[in-house]
């Protein structure tokens, strides 16, 4: 509940997949302290000695909806001593913010959502998870590679064929990031 985002928008099928299998292990309090110790969750501190998550946004808000009150963190870096508009610029400049919304429009950093729960819907960063997943391209250690994928789909899907058939996106956008068109993107494989 206290970590705060740095982008505006999840794939609400991916959370649901996380939260699935959060509840599944949360059943035994070992299974997912394991689970949760193996995937630590990237942050820095920013004003007010808050904790802005890198990565596991999806996990997180899983972890959130789950009513998980605890995760493990890893602090890569320590802003807190600047004040908020510094903060939110050199995070920019460093590439740890994503200030787009559901549509991969910018918006300024200033709009990022001050808790997990108010993160929106982009059904492109659901297309991107499940490309990935489906081996279409390969995880990095880029911060949001995923939605690089994500506008990569947006400009050659129509959100209406997303919204309204899943899989035939899939299926065209497994095809896309085959294609030689994806080759300069992050992850690519080509298979």
């Amino acid at each position: 509940e206290d970590l705060r985002p740095t982008q505006m928008a999840v794939g609400m099928r991916a959370v649901a997949a996380k939260r699935e299998k959060v509840e599944r292990r949360a059943r035994s309090g070992r299974k997912l302290r394991r689970f949760l110790e193996d995937r630590p969750i990237p942050a820095v501190y920013g004003p007010a000695d808050d904790l802005f998550i890198l990565d596991h946004h999806h996990l997180s808000l899983a972890l959130l909806k789950s009513e998980v009150e605890e995760a493990f963190v890893r602090v890569v870096g320590d802003f807190s001593h600047l004040p908020r508009k510094r903060f939110l610029q050199r995070m920019s400049a460093l590439g740890l913010l994503h200030a787009y919304d559901g549509h991969g429009r910018p918006v300024c950093p200033t709009e990022l959502p001050e808790s997990l729960s108010k993160l929106r819907s982009d059904p492109y960063r659901d297309l991107a998870w499940s490309v990935r997943e489906a081996g279409g391209f390969a995880k990095t250690g880029r911060p949001y590679a995923e939605f690089r994928w994500a506008d990569f789909f947006r400009t050659r899907i129509p959100r209406s064929t997303v919204r309204r058939d899943f899989d035939y996106a899939h299926d065209r956008a497994m095809w896309l990031a085959r294609s030689r068109e994806a080759s300069r993107m992050p992850g690519y494989t080509g298979r």
